[in-house]
Order: C-alpha cells, then structure tokens, then sequence
C-alpha cells in the first residue's frame, strides 16, 4: 500500500514557475508570478525588481531561454482578478472524469481526502509536458503536521543506483557552502547524493530540518533512463509534538 497524504495544509499562495524545456542550456525553475487564495483568486506578475529578488536573474535573461508570459494573463497588466482559478484549473482533469481517482492516486491523494482546488493545484503541480509551467505551494505554514509527495529536482544530474530502494529512508541535509544558494538542501540515498529539493521550498525544509520535524523515503521513479525522475515522500510532525517531546 502506497504511502497517502492524510494532513492537507490549504495553501495561501501558490507560486506560478518557469523552466526552459529540455533543449535549454539550463533547466533551472523561475518564479514569474503569484496565484493568492483570496476571496476571489487572483494573480500577478512579478515586476522586475521582484523577479530579480526572487530568482538572482533578470527577466531579459529568462526571456533569452524562451519565457513568454502565462497565456491565459497579458503581461501589460500585472495584476489579474477575472476567472483566475478557472484559467489554472484547465491544467488538471475536471473531477466528474471516470479516471480522476486514478489521477489523483498518482499524488498519493485518497477519493475520501478532502482537499480544495486550490490545495490540488499545489499537490499536483498543474503541469502540462509543453509549455514549462508549474505551480509550486511554497509551504509557508510550517507548524501544522502534513505529508509531502514531491520531485527531486536536478536528480538525473546525480546518476545512481537505486534498483530496489523504493521505501528506503533519504536524508535531507542543508547545503549552506552551495556556491548558488546558501539555503539549498541536498538529497541523500544510499550515501549518495541524489539531487536536490525545490528551491522555492528551502525555507520550510531548513525549518523542519533544524527543528527535527520531517523524515522522507523514496516513493517513485519514472522518466527515462536518459532523464530519470525521483520522488520522495516526506512526513512533517507538528510544531507542537516536537516541543512536547
């Protein structure tokens, strides 16, 4: 039996990102815009300043790999209120397919697991195999006990192998030396590194790493054997049970 996420943590934001198919001369994930869980969902760009804050390049860089804006939102306005949710609901399979089970199984989600459309967004990622774009849940409430399916990103860089590791626990260890990122966490089976976690999730892992709140396993592999993908299952206890104990 598959591991299952129990704990859903509903999301307050959600992160539109960018990155280069796999012809680019880089595959590295750019945060463009921010999709907020208000009463009525809205989105905006991100201005210049903010994307360089965000991502360490400019836009004129990310548009030299092929970034063109969200085709559902004009760029010459930055800020979108008009059928915000419905434009990235479009992304996944409506509920009412005979198959959406199935679908949703894949993210390690039951049928009687209640989870809101904008919180699937966030679990699945919304992504589509052509255009790049994915929506990525940030974790910003770290307190709250919750389970986490999630891809290890850059792991055919760090060729392995792991013939019969599914289920076997992974060390998640903070790389504060990383040259790109001091926050960076690494990935680790076997005694070797395998890859990395989403770097617009850092923030969170650093937080439950120190605190000693999250353990993951390996869950799932799929891709090619030219691209393989990885993916982890991780375990966050809450706030409250950790200082108790």
């Amino acid at each position: 039996m598959p591991n299952q996420i129990e704990h859903i943590v509903e999301p307050n934001r959600l992160l539109l990102t960018w990155q280069a198919l796999d012809d680019a001369k880089t595959r590295t994930r750019f945060a463009v815009g921010e999709l907020k869980a208000d009463s009525q969902a809205t989105f905006k760009y991100f201005t210049e300043d903010e994307f360089l804050h965000l991502n360490g390049k400019s836009l004129e860089y990310v548009r030299s790999l092929g970034y063109a804006q969200y085709p559902a939102f004009n760029p010459a306005k930055l800020a979108h209120s008009n059928g915000v949710l419905e434009a990235f609901l479009r992304r996944l399979p409506p509920r009412n397919r005979a198959d959406f089970d199935k679908y949703i199984g894949h993210f390690r989600l039951s049928r009687s697991t209640r989870v809101s459309d904008f919180a699937l967004l966030g679990i699945t990622e919304a992504k589509l195999p052509a255009d790049g774009f994915a929506l990525v849940d940030p974790l910003d409430n770290t307190d709250l006990p919750r389970e986490l399916m999630i891809e290890v990103a850059g792991h055919r860089h760090y060729p392995c192998d792991l013939g019969g590791a599914l289920g076997e626990s992974v060390q998640l260890i903070s790389e504060p030396d990383n040259q790109w990122d001091p926050h960076a966490i690494t990935v680790w089976a076997r005694d070797k590194k395998v890859g990395y976690i989403n770097k617009f999730q850092c923030a969170a892992f650093n937080r439950w790493i120190e605190e000693g709140r999250v353990a993951a396993v390996i869950e799932r592999f799929n891709g090619t054997a030219e691209r393989p993908r990885l993916y982890i299952f991780a375990r966050v206890s809450s706030r409250v049970e950790s200082i108790a104990a």
